[in-house]
C-alpha cells in the first residue's frame, strides 16, 4: 500500500484477494468487519491499511488447533501438523479444513488387524546399523515403535472420492496425452477445489512443485503449501491422540504417506530440519514397515544435516546398483501385470527397501490400477 494514499473497503478486499489467492466473495465478511475488529474507520491510510492487510493474511494462515489429548493418554503418538507449525503456508488451507468439517468428516476405522513389532514381520530387537544397498538406516524410531507394543491397524477413508476414474488418474492421463504440465496442474487444482478430500491430488501437486523447485526455488513454498493441505485434511480423519498404525499395505493409506513423505522432505530442503524430521518420524511410527525408505532419510534430517543439493548425494554408494537395476523395472512390472504410467519422474531417485522397489527422495506417482495391484 502506497504511503499517503487512502484505502477503501473494496480496495482492501481486492488487495487481500490478490495476496491470498482467495476469491473476493469469500473475503467479504472479514474485510467488512475491519472497523469493528481493528477500531478504525474507512478509508484507511496507506500505512494503516498495510498493517490491517498483514493481520488479515496472518489470520487466514493460522492453523486450526490440534485435537485435544484425552486425559491419561501417554506414550508415543502421532504429532499433528498444528503441533509442528502455527501457520499454514497457503491462505486457503484453513478454509479447506473448515469446508471439510462442514461437509462431515469420515473417520479412519480399525481394519481388524494389529501390528506387533516383536513378530516376525518386525525389524528385530537389534537391527543392523551398517550401510546396505539403499544407504545407512537410522533406528532410533524403531525403539519407540517396539516400546509402543501391539497397536491396532487403521484404514483411512477412500482418498479417491467421487464417481468414475480417480481425478488424479485423469490428470495423469491428460499430461501423458498432451504433455501440457500447466493443464496437468490445473486439473489437479480443479479436483481439490471441487472436493478437498482428494488427498492424492494434493500430494501430486506437491510433488510437481517439488520437482519444479530445481529450476525455481520459489516452487518449494508451493510444494510446502500443497503437502500441508494434504496432511491437514488427512489428519481430520484421525482419532485424537492417534497412536495406531496406518499400514502401507492398506491401499487407502498410501496417499497420506506420500504427503507425509513429501512434507518432511520439503521442510528439510527448506532448511527446517527439526520439522522435517518430526514429519518423517510420523510416517515411520504409523508405517513401521517403511515401504518408502524413510529410515535412510530421518537420521540426516534429525542430525541437522543440510538437504543435499542433488538427491544422489544422499546415497552415492548405490549409483551403480540403480544404474544396473533401473532398466529391469519396467520389464518386472510388465511381467507381474503392473504397467506404470510413469514409473518414476526421477528414475535416479529410486530406492530399494526390504519390501521391494519404492520411491526414493522424490515422491512417485502411479495410476490407481498399479497402486491397487502391487506394492506401490
Amino acid at each position: 500500500m502506497a504511503v499517503g494514499t487512502s484505502v477503501g473497503e473494496d480496495d482492501l478486499r481486492v488487495t487481500l484477494a490478490r495476496r491470498s489467492g482467495l476469491d473476493e466473495a469469500s473475503l467479504w465478511f472479514p474485510v467488512h468487519e475491519v472497523p469493528r475488529v481493528f477500531g478504525v474507520s474507512w478509508p484507511l491510510t496507506g500505512d494503516r491499511a498495510a498493517e490491517v492487510l498483514s493481520a488479515l493474511l496472518d489470520g487466514l494462515r493460522r492453523t486450526l488447533p490440534p485435537p485435544e489429548v484425552p486425559p491419561g493418554a501417554r506414550g508415543r503418538r502421532y504429532v499433528y501438523l498444528a503441533e509442528v507449525t502455527d501457520r499454514y503456508t497457503r491462505c486457503d488451507t484453513r478454509r479447506v479444513l473448515e469446508r471439510t468439517h462442514h461437509a462431515g468428516i469420515t473417520r479412519a476405522r480399525p481394519d481388524g488387524r494389529a501390528y506387533d513389532p516383536r513378530s516376525e514381520h518386525g525389524w528385530g530387537a537389534r537391527p543392523s546399523t551398517a550401510p546396505d544397498t539403499a544407504g545407512t538406516p537410522s533406528w532410533g524410531w524403531w525403539r519407540a515403535v517396539r516400546e509402543a507394543g501391539v497397536r491396532p491397524s487403521y484404514r483411512m477413508p477412500d482418498p479417491y472420492v467421487g464417481e468414475g476414474p480417480p481425478h488424479v488418474d485423469r490428470a495423469l492421463d491428460l499430461r501423458e496425452s498432451t504433455g501440457d504440465e500447466r493443464a496437468y496442474r490445473a486439473a489437479l487444482l480443479a479436483a481439490v477445489r471441487e472436493d478437498p478430500r482428494q488427498l492424492d491430488c494434493w500430494a501430486h501437486l506437491g510433488s510437481d512443485a517439488f520437482d519444479r523447485a530445481e529450476a525455481d526455488e520459489a516452487a518449494l513454498s508451493e510444494a510446502l503449501g500443497f503437502y500441508q493441505s494434504a496432511v491437514a485434511v488427512a489428519e481430520l480423519s484421525l482419532p485424537p491422540a492417534f497412536d495406531g498404525v496406518l499400514a502401507w499395505s492398506e491401499l487407502d493409506n498410501r496417499p497420506f504417506h506420500r504427503a507425509l513423505h513429501g512434507l518432511g522432505l520439503t521442510w528439510w530442503r527448506l532448511g527446517d530440519t527439526e520439522r522435517g524430521a518430526t514429519v518423517l518420524g510420523n510416517s515411520l511410527f504409523t508405517n513401521p514397515d517403511d515401504n518408502q525408505g524413510i529410515r535412510y532419510l530421518v537420521g540426516p534430517a534429525r542430525a541437522g544435516i543440510a538437504y543435499p543439493r542433488h538427491p544422489l548425494d544422499l546415497n552415492t554408494t548405490t549409483q551403480r546398483l540403480r544404474d544396473a537395476e533401473r532398466p529391469r523395472l519396467p520389464a518386472l512390472l510388465e511381467k507381474s501385470g503392473l504397467v506404470p504410467r510413469t514409473y518414476c519422474r526421477r528414475p535416479e531417485a529410486l530406492r530399494v527397501s526390504r519390501n521391494g522397489w519404492v520411491g526414493g527422495v522424490v515422491p512417485v506417482g502411479f495410476s490407481r490400477r498399479v497402486r491397487r495391484r502391487g506394492r506401490w
